[in-house]
């Protein structure tokens, strides 16, 4: 491993994994319900996701994905709906404010977990990611499957430090929005967002 570059891989990396995104946007709603475990659910799945997009890079299944324009529209066309899907979800919710005596989470976790894998898995955004941004930084003369591995694993990490800090801004968060109407406000605010993405990404194009 070249230090140099990988130092600049670390700072560009925490970059891009602090932008919000879609799955971020849901984990910061998440986090002001006030129960931890939501925003947690779906910080697993992202990573889930994205440990398996880092192991079809290395092992260049990406490439051959992106390779075929008829796999890359079914997986935007699906990425979209599914964003837009979302998004209509978030603007029907009622704003309920969980509380101790509160409530039950309107989702079970492990839907959490798997709407956050599904997200992140059908948007092709992903693998474009990986596979133009990850070889950047691989220094000539090594093991480049090794390099793309490692450096794969510290952009997860990066993403589990970006996400973290979205929880703790929203517990932190929590008492300005801890009203019926104020989460009825970040919910059409995260659902307007997801809407936009999912209609973004119909432009989304495959890398040459």
């Amino acid at each position: 491993m070249d230090w140099t570059l990988y130092s600049l891989f670390l700072a560009a990396g925490l970059t891009v994994a602090a932008a919000p995104g879609p799955t971020v946007l849901q984990i910061f709603a998440q986090s002001l319900t006030g129960d931890i475990r939501r925003p947690v659910s779906l910080i697993a799945g992202s990573l889930l996701a994205n440990a398996l997009m880092v192991s079809a890079t290395v092992l260049g299944i990406s490439a051959v994905i992106l390779a075929s324009q008829t796999a890359f529209d079914i997986m935007r066309w699906i990425g979209s709906a599914y964003l837009i899907y979302l998004g209509i979800q978030y603007w029907r919710m009622r704003g309920a404010v969980l509380s101790p005596a509160g409530p039950p989470p309107a989702k079970p976790y492990r839907v959490l977990f798997f709407q956050a894998a599904l997200t992140s898995l059908t948007n092709p955004k992903g693998l474009v990611f990986y596979i133009a941004f990850l070889p950047q930084f691989v220094a000539p003369g090594g093991d480049p499957q090794f390099q793309l591995a490692v450096l794969g694993a510290s952009y997860i990490l990066l993403c589990l430090i970006a996400d973290s800090g979205y929880v703790l801004a929203g517990r932190m968060l929590t008492r300005l929005f801890a009203t019926p109407r104020a989460m009825r406000i970040t919910n059409r605010l995260t659902g307007t967002a997801l809407i936009a993405a999912g209609l973004s990404l119909l432009r989304v194009q495959r890398s040459t």
